[in-house]
């Protein structure tokens, strides 16, 4: 992402035709390769917590993570799994993604 950008929010998983065997997207990995840029938050603006009712927010640092489930244990999809990329205000961020799919129908 370059100054400016972000990916506004939105789930990884989709919802595939009745009648198709396609898997979704069962869990994501975010793993963030660089650091130093102003904004580019990872937010999830649908968590639950009992505390708060604003967005989790994790900054980006090298070496830093973050995995969660786009499914739920039922085989439901996680509604509360949206998450977007804040736009970074200054200089860029860098990170790669890790998509692992539903294993009941991959």
């Amino acid at each position: 992402y370059e100054n400016g950008q972000q990916y506004t929010a939105h789930h990884d998983f989709g919802y595939p035709s009745v009648d198709d065997d396609q898997s979704a997207r069962y869990l994501t990995l975010l793993l963030y390769l660089n650091e130093g840029m102003v904004g580019g938050q990872t937010s999830f603006p649908r968590w639950v917590n009992a505390e708060t009712g604003k967005a989790l927010t994790v900054e980006p640092k090298i070496g830093k993570a973050v995995l969660f489930y786009s499914q739920l244990p039922d085989g439901n999809m996680d509604d509360l799994s949206q998450h977007a990329a804040l736009p970074v205000t200054y200089g860029e961020k860098w990170l790669m993604n890790l998509w692992v799919w539903d294993p009941v129908f991959g």
